[in-house]
């Protein structure tokens, strides 16, 4: 065999067996992470790449924990200086040989000045570009020093705002915040500048991989696929960007291989810096079997390895692997009535179904991003996972995520909703911005677009309503701003995305009219009509239990209310003199203005204050209570989203195809709108999730004075139905009704994996059980025969005071009412109150014990056992210093004895969670 045959073998084998990130194991690299000094004037310390300056200072002792009391603002000295980082490489004989020789800069934050020997190689001012820069005439053999001076971030804004021609709005974030001025002046994590849920660390550093590359020939940078479905058979578009030596043209072999299959595509390629993509349409014959990737609850996400070897005439290998997945992603927006006046539908097709997105939205794990595992982000999605979300939209204002949140989101079936990166500001229109911006969109697109979780991009966070509702005083010079709208998101990022990937959707802003906002020159009158697109809704100090105060959208891709933490979550970062409710610090920490008023405002409206002396318990009682709300709260307005999937209302309103909660998971620990505190633990709202956004769903509320009844499911195969009359669109059920079943059924407990998709609507029984609070006698049951034939449909309709009366349980106030589907003690079930529980009569502290913990033979699993010896609401556990979750949480206990599951993420002993569990209810909480 050549030595060149056997060289490209052994990189072959080495590359199957031995994969690494940098695909590169047969080009000559030097890994530059690990071990770097980072300096600034008198201070240097130890650091660690990927990282920042503030976790260097941190694990020197320098700083102390940044999210402790209010050391965002004691250490913003850290963000207002510059930084070096430095450190020094050997350079081999074997290196310098190659023609060709850069530093590949996966990700530097963000302003820096780049030096090998002392010698500039390049400059930095965009954290999401990777840059390459040619090292090698500064490159000598042996030892060399490569230094990274970094620019602080709050002053070179500072000196951007003032070389700018006009302000760029706003020049400030609200003083609630304590944060610091200028995130829009410069393509950094916005969110890094605060937020009204986060705190200001602007951050210096290397935050992703370096390294030194050599090469003879040509290297890999970007593998793109796209995968198009036609008449039950598969294409694949494999387009592979080289970056070829200077000088002459290079030839080489090209080679697609999809594992798992016999599909094999080469090609001899000649490369030059003028032809240096590379495409592969591949037609996938109908005698290959490809299994699709489908959504969460739906089907399975089966997943495939594509590999891609470049051989150059040397028989150097380089080589990239990617995992993909076959799917198809339409965006339905199709008129819904004749006359065009009552707005367009606005849902998403995946492989021809339509799917209700459920979900919540996604901001950065840390302010410190390389404190972000794997481990971090798999405990997070998977919880999404868990509670039968379906989709994440990753907000404008964090940062494109690490490819292992959208490897993780593939493995999970998470649908992801991708921003780009521009959040509640107007932003630069500059030739030197833009360019920036071309290749930042360029990058990431080529980056993500294998991911077949991937169903949507979108230009940015809430600009568009901004600059419409005047939010910063933008009408003073309106049409310049409009005109920096259009050059950003249309001209620059749309152009982009449509040159780059043809196969999710593009939309301009969220929220958006979608189609309607393009016909209406990419900036609508009303960039937040329910006709149209998708809504951000926050609705403050209303009943938030009233689902009849909300407005009924095509897609809700942002709502929500505020909850406090778990007073474990915030021991950490709080003096005990700061735990209560009206501390300094405890207002401090609350960024959204007024958002502890807001709080205590909405709460009184459904219950009654804690109101024990002892202020610690106190404290414990009101972050309970925030919870409580939080959850009912968001329970109503998705349950209501869900409700209207089916239909429209006289104005148009309804066909609501989707519910994204603000938010998933928090940066720190502090008061915000996440269901996930920082580090992973469920608040309440976590757990209404599972039953809220559950595959079957008995949603009851009260419409005026009467019961309404809905049973919603998303796993009918339906077929999308226009009325004749009305052109309304309906989900309805393809095939005749078949008998209910609890198989058929999937309770949050065991989440649905699906490896099927069922078809046919259902028939069964709905059994309503009414009980008053202060008794285990159910008064009354009701049978209620229904048949489905749509995804969601009401089932049953009474009169409240009717059935009150029949019931014998004398006046709504003192009642509740329990739902099962298959029979009447079914875990399929949910509850209603008839009133207020600020109102409820004969509601009393119970006496709840934990009787029995035991382990089950799953390994980390514990069976719970409770006694009640009356009615209690929101019951209440909690395992204080175990990580893990429970089967249920913030239930109704309305039978004496009831039986839970705690999962652990952690080795524990049966002994140590027993002593760390605790139980309350609402009533505990008054004294």
């Amino acid at each position: 065999m050549h030595p060149s045959k056997i060289k490209a073998f052994i990189c072959v084998v080495s590359f199957l067996v031995t994969f690494t990130i940098k695909d590169a194991l047969c080009l000559r690299t030097i890994d530059l992470n690990g071990h770097w000094a980072v300096s600034s004037k008198n201070v240097s310390v130890p650091g660690t790449v990927p990282g920042s300056m503030f976790t260097a200072l941190m694990a020197a002792g320098v700083i102390g924990d940044p999210y402790f009391r209010r050391n965002d603002e004691v250490y913003a000295w850290v963000g207002d200086m510059d930084w070096n980082y430095t450190r020094s490489f050997q350079a081999t004989a074997d290196l310098m040989s190659n023609p060709t020789v850069v530093l590949v800069c996966e990700g530097l934050d963000t302003v820096a000045t780049v030096t090998v020997n002392n010698v500039t190689v390049g400059k930095t001012d965009n954290m999401f570009i990777r840059y390459v820069f040619d090292v090698k005439s500064a490159l000598k053999l042996g030892d060399n020093v490569i230094t990274i001076a970094f620019r602080s971030a709050t002053q070179y804004v500072k000196e951007m705002a003032t070389s700018m021609p006009y302000a760029i709005l706003p020049t400030c974030v609200p003083h609630q915040y304590h944060g610091a001025c200028g995130a829009n002046l410069i393509r950094k994590t916005q969110c890094s500048f605060s937020w009204d849920w986060g705190p200001a660390f602007p951050t210096q550093g290397i935050w992703k991989d370096i390294y030194i590359q050599g090469y003879q020939t040509a290297v890999i940078r970007d593998v793109t696929t796209e995968t198009t479905s036609s008449d039950g058979s598969w294409r694949l578009k494999v387009d592979v960007f080289m970056e070829p030596t200077a000088g002459g043209p290079v030839q080489g072999q090209l080679e697609v291989k999809l594992d798992g299959t016999p599909i094999v595509s080469s090609k001899s390629v000649t490369l030059d810096h003028d032809h240096s993509k590379v495409s592969f349409d591949i037609s996938i014959p109908k005698s290959v079997s490809i299994n699709e990737w489908w959504p969460n609850g739906y089907g399975n996400q089966t997943l495939y390895e594509l590999f891609v070897f470049y051989t150059d005439a040397l028989g150097t290998m380089n080589t990239r692997k990617l995992k993909i997945g076959f799917r198809t992603v339409e965006l339905v927006q199709d008129y819904v009535s004749v006359n065009k006046s009552l707005g367009r539908t606005f849902y998403f097709r995946i492989n021809g179904r339509p799917v209700f997105l459920k979900g919540s939205n996604w901001i950065p794990a840390d302010s410190f991003l390389e404190r972000v595992t794997r481990d971090r982000i798999y405990t997070y999605l998977k919880s999404a996972a868990d509670v039968h979300m379906n989709a994440m939209r990753v907000w404008g204002g964090g940062i494109y995520e690490f490819d292992m949140f959208y490897e993780i989101a593939d493995e999970l079936g998470i649908m992801i909703w991708q921003d780009f990166m521009f959040a509640c500001a107007m932003y630069p229109a500059n030739d030197a911005f833009l360019a920036s911006v071309r290749i930042e969109a360029t990058q990431q697109v080529r980056r993500l677009k294998h991911h077949p979780s991937i169903i949507a991009l979108s230009g940015n966070n809430e600009n568009e309503k901004a600059l419409v509702q005047d939010w910063y005083g933008t009408d003073i010079n309106y049409t310049r701003y409009k005109n920096d709208y259009l050059k950003l998101y249309v001209d620059t990022i749309r152009t982009v995305v449509l040159a780059e990937d043809n196969s999710r959707p593009f939309l301009s802003s969220s929220p958006s009219n979608g189609m309607e906002t393009e016909e209406e020159g990419w900036i609508a009158r009303k960039p937040y009509d329910t006709h149209y697109g998708d809504i951000h809704e926050y609705m403050y100090l209303v009943p938030f239990y009233d689902p009849s105060q909300y407005r009924i959208p095509r897609l809700s891709s942002e709502f929500g209310l505020q909850s406090y933490p778990s007073y474990e979550s915030l021991e950490p970062v709080y003096n005990q003199s700061d735990m209560d409710y009206w501390s300094d610090l405890n207002e401090y920490r609350n960024h959204h203005p007024f958002g502890n008023i807001e709080m205590m405002a909405e709460a009184i409206q459904y219950l009654n204050l804690p109101n024990c002396p002892d202020r610690k318990q106190r404290f414990k009682d009101i972050i309970f209570v925030t919870q409580i709300d939080q959850a009912i709260g968001i329970r109503t307005m998705t349950e209501n989203y869900r409700r209207w999937q089916n239909r429209l209302d006289a104005q148009g309103q309804g066909n609501t195809m989707g519910a994204l909660y603000w938010m998933l998971a928090d940066i720190w620990q502090a008061p915000t709108w996440a269901s996930l505190e920082y580090g992973g633990k469920w608040k309440m709202l976590h757990y209404y999730a599972a039953h809220f956004f559950a595959p079957t769903l008995i949603s009851p509320y009260v419409d005026g004075d009467v019961l309404d009844v809905y049973v919603i499911m998303d796993e009918l195969s339906v077929k999308e139905v226009r009325d004749p009359v009305s052109h309304t669109l309906s989900f309805q059920a393809k095939t005749n009704p078949r008998p209910f079943s609890l198989f058929d059924m999937n309770t949050w407990g065991s989440p649905h994996t699906g490896s099927d998709v069922k078809s046919g609507d259902f028939s069964g029984n709905l059994y309503i059980q009414m009980f008053t609070w202060d008794s285990f006698v159910m008064l009354k049951m009701w049978t209620v025969p229904f048949q489905l034939n749509s995804t969601a449909q009401s089932v049953f309709r009474r009169d409240v005071d009717v059935m009150v009366a029949e019931s014998g349980c004398g006046r709504p106030r003192k009642c509740f009412l329990v739902f099962h589907l298959g029979n009447e003690t079914s875990d399929l079930m949910s509850w209603l109150p008839l009133d207020t529980f600020s109102n409820a009569d004969g509601l009393r502290k119970a006496i709840i014990r934990i009787t029995d913990v035991k382990p089950r033979t799953a390994s980390r699993e514990f069976t719970i056992s409770l006694t009640t010896d009356h009615p209690a609401a929101f019951v209440w556990l909690q395992a204080y210093g175990v990580k893990g979750r429970f089967s249920d949480n913030g239930i109704l206990l309305y039978q004496p004895n009831m039986t839970l599951t705690f999962y652990a993420w952690e080795d524990v002993d049966v002994n140590t969670l027993k002593s760390s569990l605790t139980v309350k209810s609402l009533m505990d909480t008054y004294y």
